[in-house]
């Protein structure tokens, strides 16, 4: 009995010195295994996460705001509008310089004829047009800063209440471009039998530079069956 505890007790010591040396041999393969499989590998000399933190500071770093001048988003809303393209406006900055260069008889006759053509045209003033007893009569065009200001009279002589909707309002010039204008003391709707109701309508000046004259329609809202169209308006510089 003594004899077979003693062989069970080797065996079992046997085994465990085995199982300690194949987890030694395996530990020793898999060490040198790592170590020939990380050979050429460096550590970057700069943080990555560095350049993250510098790349997410500069971008939350608040930025100067600098206001467009009026004229240039004009400018630009005009060319977008009318696909005016770069070539054309060269060339028109061109032909004005050709114009600066021109000698004092020519530029003095020039400037004469224009003179009489714009006493001419503001001569043409006041201006009227009445349908279905609705009246739009223009009687002033003044120059204030920037913009071209039409003083604009609206009366309803009939007998039912008419509205308006201003961004139906039409303005274009003597080349059949479409410009941009704002109304200002203009009602929405004209009573039946109304007093007479005075307002503006505003059209940046730089959109007519070049316009010798324009047009403008209005219309009722929303049956759209007044045609109040007023030609020749004279543009004054």
């Amino acid at each position: 009995m003594t004899m077979k505890i003693n062989s069970t007790l080797k065996l079992t010591i046997l085994l465990l010195l085995l199982m300690s040396g194949a987890g030694t041999a395996s530990a020793f393969l898999a060490y040198q295994a790592g170590t020939q499989a990380l050979k050429g590998v460096s550590q970057p000399e700069n943080n990555p996460t560095k350049k993250l933190t510098e790349g997410a500071k500069k971008s939350t770093e608040p930025t100067e705001f600098k206001p467009i001048d009026e004229k240039t988003i004009l400018i630009k809303v005009y060319n977008h509008t009318h696909q005016k393209n770069k070539a054309a406006a060269s060339g028109k900055e061109q032909e004005k310089e050709d114009s600066k260069t021109e000698d004092k008889t020519s530029q003095s006759k020039e400037d004469t004829t224009k003179e009489m053509d714009a006493s001419q045209s503001v001569a043409n003033l006041p201006l009227q047009v009445t349908d279905q007893g609705v009246k739009l009569e223009i009687n002033e065009a003044t120059n204030e800063g920037t913009t071209l200001s039409l003083k604009v009279n609206l009366q309803n002589e009939g007998t039912t209440p008419v509205k308006f909707l201003y961004s139906f309002l039409e303005v274009k010039d003597n080349q059949g471009r479409s410009l941009s204008a704002i109304t200002e003391g203009l009602p929405e709707e004209l009573p039946a039998n109304s007093e007479n109701f005075v307002g503006k309508v505003k059209i940046p000046s730089a959109l007519v530079d070049d316009s010798q004259s324009l047009s403008l329609n209005l219309t009722d809202y929303p049956d759209q069956k007044l045609k109040l169209n007023i030609p020749q308006i004279p543009v004054i510089r």
